[in-house]
């Protein structure tokens, strides 16, 4: 499965590309696809050693809850003058039927004191189980990216979440929900328009110090049905020791019906140091 998942990466055309956001530049006819090549296949070399040492990965019961902090920093002085900060941040807390999680990172990136990135995202969602299969979730996503046109986005959702595979070896869950979606852009009247949010997460472990992550969102808008939205998400985390960890990920982001004057894709790659703290007790069974 994952190297079918790496091969659709593989496949694709050339990209823009920022390393833990640094300057966005066009690329030069085929420098895209094998800088992309490359960096897949370090993840895929880093999966690789985790699964030779680590064939048949325990089952763990997951924490009564868990945190971690990721950051990441280039800077360049002299000849060039750059510097690119990137942050992230994820909890979880457990209970026998309820779940919360919440999300954040920020991306910062400038070149001779002019800003080239500049994007914040914040995540909330809880989800009560009804039954092994189904749960009540309801979350609301945030963001701040100007240099997208983007001054402002929220998408506040309810419905149903699916956990379609849960096995030692790969789980996948599932999301369906119904949206209401609130935009101010640079450009043009505020917006307000009735959404869905359809999205599958996926989870391969990888022994008990590392795992690979992948999501895929789509976000349908019912009142302008042209200004559709999509993420597609790739990431793998491998521990250092028990509180660190080495994380690199890829995000590919698409709309539309952008805001005018800019672009229908952006692509981010990213590279962090985490530091990561957890319960040591196991979270409650249902």
């Amino acid at each position: 499965m994952l190297n079918s998942f790496l091969g659709v990466y593989l496949g694709a055309g050339d990209w823009w590309a920022t390393l833990d956001a640094a300057p966005v530049r066009p690329l030069q006819p085929g420098y895209g696809m094998r800088w992309m090549r490359a960096f897949l296949f370090g993840i895929w070399s880093l999966l690789a050693a985790s699964v030779a040492a680590a064939q048949t990965p325990p089952k763990e019961p997951p924490p009564l809850w868990d945190v971690q902090f990721g950051a990441s920093f280039i800077g360049t002085s002299g000849n060039s003058d750059t510097s690119s900060t990137g942050a992230d941040f994820a909890l979880h807390r457990r209970w026998p039927v309820w779940q919360i999680e919440a999300t954040a990172t920020a991306v910062k990136s400038s070149s001779g004191g002019a800003d080239t990135a500049d994007r914040y995202l914040a995540g909330f969602r809880s989800q009560r189980k009804l039954t092994d299969r189904i749960g009540l979730s309801s979350g609301i996503k945030a963001e701040h990216d100007p240099l997208a046109g983007m001054d402002a986005r929220s998408i506040v959702d309810v419905g149903l979440s699916w956990a379609l595979v849960h096995s030692p070896s790969w789980t996948l869950d599932g999301l369906t929900a119904v949206a209401w979606n609130h935009e101010q852009p640079k450009l043009g009247p505020v917006l307000n328009d009735p959404a869905g949010v359809f999205q599958l997460q996926s989870r391969v472990p990888l022994g008990a110090s590392s795992d690979t992550t992948q999501r895929f969102t789509y976000y349908p808008d019912f009142s302008r049905t042209s200004a559709y939205r999509s993420e597609a998400e790739i990431a793998a985390q491998a521990a250092m020791n028990k509180r660190l960890a080495l994380k690199v990920g890829y995000l590919l982001r698409y709309a539309n019906a952008p805001v005018p004057g800019f672009k229908k894709t952006d692509n981010t790659v990213t590279a962090s140091i985490v530091v990561r703290w957890k319960a040591d007790t196991a979270a409650p069974a249902p």
